[in-house]
């Protein structure tokens, strides 16, 4: 394992393949969901980042995507405390975390003699000094391999490269659940910490060194130019168009709603699914799916006008019960129930689609 804290202008240029960052939306473009109050256990602002939580987490953040970054990224998340935790207890863990789908990482063929080292990149302001960690947990196999870094000035933004050597008992299945926890802990109890520097065989996060970043509401972290790729060489980041990553982000969640609007009831009409009644009974909204999504979604529906889950009526005002019926990983098909005085209307509906690891 090496620590490095040198400038992206000394970095390597020589790894230009497409795909070779296998962290989605490292650079904080995409916020599909908008800005996020009262965090914990949940999806962050910015796409394909969440909060893992264990134990009695007290504490909760406003995450947003941020206009700013390390040099050449224009945007970062931005973890905002506003319930502080200044007493963590021996269970309590909470880590920005970014999961990776296992049939992609076959090719770093852990679990044999051939298994090939990764490098994570990042940029990280944090408000404390110090040891800080980032860490790799394997579910398949049950094992995780924990790196120390230094923040050595305060609400700064600051490059890291860690190297972390190929797993060679390690195991990652090659299907659509989690291969690789990506974490930046924000703080650990000793039930999830261990000793950094070597592959262990157990789901720990932290050493003991680690900084409590959530024990005030003064603090604010961020993040954002995070890179896993294949080697012992951090290279430098792997910027995308915004529509390749938006793709990427979709296999995992997706929505009719503008990409500006965070989905919620009663935002407007703009991109929601339509269909016209034609008789008494049930007919569809459909929505063929952007991409194909790593299972089946979950579907959450939003009414365009009012403050519920309905269909709305665009022509009597009216709101209509509807379902989501049986998706696909490629299509859904919603059903609102109407009676004799629908058909002919115009019914409209939102919804989130969500595949999520």
């Amino acid at each position: 394992m090496a620590v490095s804290t040198i400038g992206p202008t000394g970095l390597s240029s020589a790894v230009g393949a497409l795909g070779k960052n296998l962290v989605t939306n490292g650079g904080a473009n995409v916020s599909q969901r908008g800005t996020q109050t009262g965090q914990y256990n949940a999806y962050t602002a910015v796409d394909q980042f969440w909060f893992q939580e264990a134990g009695s987490v007290q504490a909760r953040f406003t995450t947003t995507q941020d206009g700013s970054g390390g040099a050449g990224h224009a945007n970062s998340l931005k973890l905002d405390c506003t319930t502080a935790e200044s007493t963590v207890a021996a269970g309590d863990l909470l880590n920005l975390q970014h999961r990776i789908e296992a049939q992609h990482l076959q090719h770093l063929q852990w679990g044999t003699t051939s298994a090939k080292d990764v490098t994570l990149s990042f940029w990280m302001s944090s408000p404390k000094t110090g040891t800080h960690c980032v860490s790799l947990y394997q579910a398949d196999a049950t094992r995780s391999y924990i790196v120390e870094f230094t923040i050595a000035v305060v609400n700064t933004f600051e490059y890291f490269s860690v190297t972390i050597p190929g797993d060679t008992g390690g195991t990652i299945n090659d299907d659509t659940g989690p291969g690789l926890y990506v974490s930046f802990p924000l703080f650990s109890g000793g039930n999830w910490q261990a000793a950094a520097g070597s592959w262990l065989a157990s789901q720990d996060y932290t050493t003991s060194n680690q900084q409590n970043l959530a024990d005030n509401t003064s603090n604010n972290i961020f993040v954002t130019g995070v890179q896993l790729e294949v080697g012992s060489v951090a290279t430098d980041f792997e910027h995308e168009d915004y529509g390749t990553t938006l793709a990427k982000c979709q296999r995992y969640y997706a929505k009719t709603f503008p990409q500006g609007t965070a989905p919620a009831q009663a935002a407007g009409g703009n991109g929601a699914r339509l269909a016209v009644g034609v008789s008494t009974g049930d007919f569809s909204c459909e929505w063929q799916l952007p991409v194909v999504m790593r299972v089946a979604p979950t579907v959450t529906l939003y009414n365009p006008v009012n403050a519920n889950t309905s269909a709305y009526n665009a022509d009597d005002g009216t709101d209509t019960a509807v379902s989501a019926g049986t998706p696909t990983d490629n299509y859904i098909r919603t059903t609102p129930t109407l009676d004799a005085t629908d058909a002919g209307d115009l019914m409209i509906v939102h919804m989130t689609a969500s595949a999520e690891l």
